[in-house]
């Protein structure tokens, strides 16, 4: 198992500890602590040197774990679902500029929040729409040598596709199981959503491609009351061997995530068996 963190590249979030102007320190910080790779935040490609970013990560030996691309929902309207024709394929063709991207960085592409909102409702429709919307975007991906990673969010946040199962089935009997497409289980939300976690990470199986750490209450792990080394043994132990990336707040302090994040993850490392090390 691999382990980075989140930087921004264009407008600030609340899931790293660098601003916009101070994200090759945060790549600095990564490799000074010991991280394989970063998870770049990526909203729009214009006036965005791909390849320059590559060089950035290559000088510091880190890789790309995936392309966070939720910004463009909050910030130009961007959706897969509960949108005109016009704004979906927008939307489209925004993922096929993800995708190459990924493709050059070698990482995956999130598809959190935009694949839309949706209402208990209209969810039966939103997710025929979202299928057939996904469905180009794989045949896409899978021609790139790209995997798409869907993400399972609560219900708090979206009435599409809260639960690792419901992600999963989605996967299977929405889009057919293709292979460039699996699922990014985010703890946070899995806290609220997965009844049982050891269940839904064997119901994922190999679809399991990115794990989003963070505690229960979205605080730095250690923070909260999951019981996240289990969990990681667990996964690490299923034969993982994708990315953790840490999707956290930076509470309980920025100085706390910056200080003990190196270690947290030497920690993790060690619950490897020492033969996978």
């Amino acid at each position: 198992m691999r382990f980075s963190a989140c930087v921004t590249l264009q407008y600030e979030t609340p899931f790293t500890a660098f601003p916009v102007r101070d994200w090759k320190e945060g790549l600095d910080w990564m490799r000074d602590i010991g991280l394989d790779g970063a998870e770049l935040c990526i909203s729009h490609y214009r006036d965005l040197d791909v390849p320059a970013v590559k060089e950035e990560l290559d000088r510091r030996g880190l890789g790309c774990s995936t392309l966070s691309t939720g910004q463009a929902r909050a910030l130009e309207g961007l959706s897969l679902t509960g949108v005109s024709p016009e704004i979906c394929g927008k939307t489209q063709e925004r993922y096929r500029e993800h995708i190459d991207a990924a493709a050059i960085l070698g990482s995956r592409v999130t598809i959190g929040l935009m694949k839309g909102l949706g209402t208990p409702e209209t969810a039966d429709r939103d997710l025929r729409d979202l299928a057939e919307a996904m469905k180009p975007l794989a045949d896409y991906a899978d021609r790139k040598g790209v995997v798409l990673i869907l993400e399972g969010i609560c219900r708090y946040e979206t009435a599409l596709l809260n639960s690792a199962e419901e992600v999963t089935d989605f996967i299977v009997n929405g889009l057919g199981d293709p292979p460039s497409v699996g699922v990014l289980w985010d703890l946070f939300h899995a806290n609220i959503e997965d009844a049982d976690l050891y269940r839904s990470l064997a119901v994922m199986g190999r679809r399991l491609q990115h794990v989003h750490l963070a505690d229960s209450n979205r605080m730095f792990p250690g923070y909260g009351h999951m019981d996240l080394r289990g969990i990681l043994r667990a996964v690490q132990e299923s034969g993982f061997d994708g990315y953790g990336s840490f999707e956290c707040f930076n509470l309980p302090s920025l100085e706390t995530v910056l200080r003990e994040t190196g270690p947290w993850v030497e920690e993790m490392r060690g619950l490897l068996p020492q033969g996978d090390r």
